[in-house]
């Protein structure tokens, strides 16, 4: 009767289905230590670890989603992982899988090329330590662990995960308004007017819609330069799916040719090339070291449209300590306002704007050599209003932006 009892149990108990977990960890508690299977050893895990911010990833190769999941987060790991942080030693994710098949398990970390994670495996599944620690009941599940070993937040999302290593990396994430026009591969004077463009990051979450205007031409404002990301259109009855589209920048070279899919085409613009969507097409935007940063901001400012609220500060933080650990860095701020007011009213606010922040820099130690204000009033708008009624809320807020360009010069 043994083997038909092993038989029965194995069957009876398909526990890896995703599902909602009951974490025994919450965000702010202290996150618990473990020791690791890993392939022919133990590692043990105490928090912090290591001064490192660290995602545990439970995953198994018997969850198809969780291994989707995977690829994101490994090629989000590959990124982060040797980044440089202002006050923290790296970024770590450890992926631990919760199944007794060791073999596959070790199969898929070959195959799919899973070497920026910490590999471990949790071979009594969800009975093992580990997951009981955390509450592990269902897969995928991860949980995100800061620099000082408490929980930030439970199942995040990845844009999140990058936000916060962001704001932690001692170079600031470049962002950039970038332009273009959608046109056939054969001939790009056949233009997509009047298109519909989405705007994807690399894990295909909605970051931004557009139209494409009777030149076909598009833009997005601050997208991110350091990561991939993805551009896609609707399918319409004037486009010929025999010649397909492509994104040419404005100098008229081609970036990226669609992929026909059945409701549109796509088209995956890769990091090291997203610089040439740029306005100046400037390729030393990803050079890796602080020559020339460029960053804008949208701050509130406090009553009137003068003076900093404490969420402003906070957004200045990044910038504010790029400059405090580098003294050889100079910033040159220039502020910006929507069509509302008349021209003289609107140099009036962006110069009292300007000066809001120069005086912050200075007061938290930043000497008034290293700072340049330029006002430009309404006189650069991104998106341009005949008349202030013409521009949606969102216009104006697009309009009403501080841009900082960080330089050794």
């Amino acid at each position: 009767m043994r083997p038909l009892f092993c038989i029965i149990f194995i069957f009876a108990c398909p526990v890896f289905i995703a599902q909602n977990n009951t974490f025994t960890v919450k965000p702010g508690d202290k996150a618990p230590g473990f020791i690791l299977n890993q392939q022919n050893s133990l590692q043990s895990f105490n928090m912090p670890y290591l001064n490192s911010a660290i995602l545990l990833h439970f995953w198994s190769t018997t969850v198809p989603q969780s291994k989707v999941k995977n690829k994101a987060w490994n090629r989000l790991a590959k990124r982060y992982k040797s980044a440089i942080y202002k006050n923290i030693d790296g970024f770590e994710l450890v992926a631990i899988a919760v199944q007794n098949d060791k073999k596959t398990w070790l199969e898929d970390v070959q195959n799919d090329t899973l070497d920026n994670f910490i590999n471990g495996i949790a071979q009594k599944g969800f009975a093992d330590d580990v997951c009981k620690k955390y509450g592990i009941t269902s897969l995928p599940a991860d949980v995100l662990i800061d620099e000082n070993g408490f929980v930030i937040a439970i199942n995040p999302k990845i844009t999140m995960v990058e936000d916060m290593l962001d704001e932690k990396k001692n170079f600031l994430p470049i962002k950039k308004d970038i332009e273009g026009t959608i046109a056939h591969i054969s001939n790009k004077d056949e233009i997509l007017k009047f298109g519909k463009l989405y705007l994807f990051d690399a894990y295909y979450d909605s970051l931004a819609t557009t139209v494409t205007n009777v030149n076909g031409a598009f833009s997005f404002y601050d997208v991110k330069l350091n990561q991939d990301f993805i551009l896609k259109t609707d399918n319409k009855s004037d486009i010929v799916i025999s010649d397909p589209l492509a994104v040419y920048n404005t100098l008229g070279q081609m970036i990226s040719e669609a992929k026909t899919i059945s409701n549109g085409f796509v088209f995956y613009i890769p990091s090291n090339i997203s610089y040439k969507l740029t306005e100046d097409n400037a390729e030393n935007v990803l050079n890796g070291s602080i020559t020339q940063i460029t960053v804008t901001k949208n701050l509130t400012f406090g009553p009137n449209g003068v003076g900093l609220l404490p969420k402003d500060e906070h957004e200045l933080q990044p910038i504010l300590t790029m400059l405090q650990k580098n003294k050889d860095l100079y910033v040159e701020l220039t502020t910006h306002t929507d069509s509302k007011p008349n021209d003289k009213a609107a140099f009036d606010l962006t110069t009292k704007q300007a000066k809001s922040i120069k005086d912050y820099f200075i007061k938290k130690g930043i000497a008034v050599t290293r700072i340049k204000t330029i006002s430009k009033g309404k006189s650069a708008p991104r998106k341009v209003c005949k008349a202030h009624t013409d521009c949606s809320d969102n216009d104006h807020k697009q309009n009403r932006r501080v841009e900082f360009l960080v330089s050794k010069n």
